[in-house]
């Protein structure tokens, strides 16, 4: 039987800590609907505290906790929370900062642990990520950069895992969290079976087709702002780099730096992102012909277009409308 700890903290969302709960619960039964004899569950779930407090009021619900304690655990869980803002997100980060010690013994004695959506702050505030891949929640990958610069992030994963630490994308995401907890512990097959139960793809393994450009982050450099909607405004044109340094006064080299600084792109790349966010938007919303749509996004190019947004959406534009037409 594997002692499972999801670690509770406030803002924690609970509909993910009842779902995580209620996974194990699910691989339960599915173990003993297979194996009628079977004598012991294959999970028990445990909630631990991280202020230590033996009840934990999350909303409308309050769960009966035990104290952080990772001696009998085999697997450690972090759920999502309910914090979108620099002053909730530092208040998570300063908490789990402070309990690193916890969870550095855990990792050390190779227990895994695992976080889905902006939990993986919490795991990366223990410094336990440094120099390695995670993913978090798409719209706060701008928030998770500032915050945690030494952790490579790639937000286009919905699972990522390294040394035994696994990190999730966006709110529904840790059911394929789960889905490969399940895995490492019960094999391909259990957790493909558990898969059609949750009904859930197991082979779908990117966010990229969810993720918007219009993510929530730290307030940057004012002049970079005013040259981001200056870029906006003027989608449908051809610019170059050139025109956009003299517009704003400044060298062509000063504008990539404090471009990238502010952004993580350069201007260019910006505005081709842009671009792309903005054929997604008419895509969702009307039936344009795509060849139509090119002159609304700056492109001549169809093909062009179509490799473009294909490597940046993992979908073609036209199976891009199908799933996401808002009828």
């Amino acid at each position: 039987m594997i002692q499972v700890s999801i670690v509770l903290y406030p803002g924690v969302a609970s509909g993910q800590v009842c779902g995580i709960a209620d996974y194990f619960r699910f691989c339960n039964d599915l173990a003993q609907f297979q194996q009628p004899d079977l004598q012991e569950p294959l999970y028990q779930v445990q909630l631990m505290d991280i202020g230590n407090q033996p009840q934990h009021q999350a909303g409308m619900m309050k769960f009966e906790c035990q104290p952080l304690d990772f001696q009998q655990s085999q697997l450690i869980v972090i759920p999502g929370s309910y914090a979108h803002n620099n002053v909730e997100l530092t208040a998570v980060i300063k908490q789990f900062s402070e309990a690193r010690q916890h969870f550095t013994e855990a990792h050390q004695r190779q227990i895994p642990i695992a976080a889905s959506c902006n939990g993986s702050f919490a795991l990366a505030a223990t410094g336990l990520l440094d120099g390695k891949i995670a993913t978090t929640c798409w719209f706060l990958a701008e928030f998770f950069r500032y915050y945690f610069p030494q952790v490579q992030l790639q937000v286009d994963h919905k699972v990522s895992e390294q040394t035994g630490l696994y990190t999730a994308g966006a709110t529904n995401a840790y059911i394929q969290l789960c889905l490969a907890l399940t895995q490492l512990h019960q094999g391909v097959r259990f957790s493909q079976q558990m898969a059609k139960i949750m009904l859930t793809d197991p082979n779908c393994s990117s966010q990229t087709p969810y993720l918007t450009l219009s993510q929530m982050a730290p307030q940057r450099d004012d002049k970079i702002l005013q040259i981001q909607q200056y870029l906006h405004d003027h989608l449908a044109e051809n610019i170059e780099l050139a025109q956009v340094a003299d517009h704003f006064a400044m060298t062509q080299r000063t504008l990539i730096r404090r471009f990238k600084q502010s952004t993580g792109d350069t201007p260019m790349a910006y505005l081709q992102k842009q671009r792309i966010e903005k054929a997604k938007q008419l895509l969702e919303s009307s039936q344009l012909p795509i060849e139509q749509l090119l002159n609304v996004v700056g492109y001549e190019d169809l093909s062009s277009f179509r490799k473009l947004f294909q490597q940046y959406t993992s979908l073609t534009p036209k199976a891009y409308r199908e799933r996401f037409y808002l009828t």
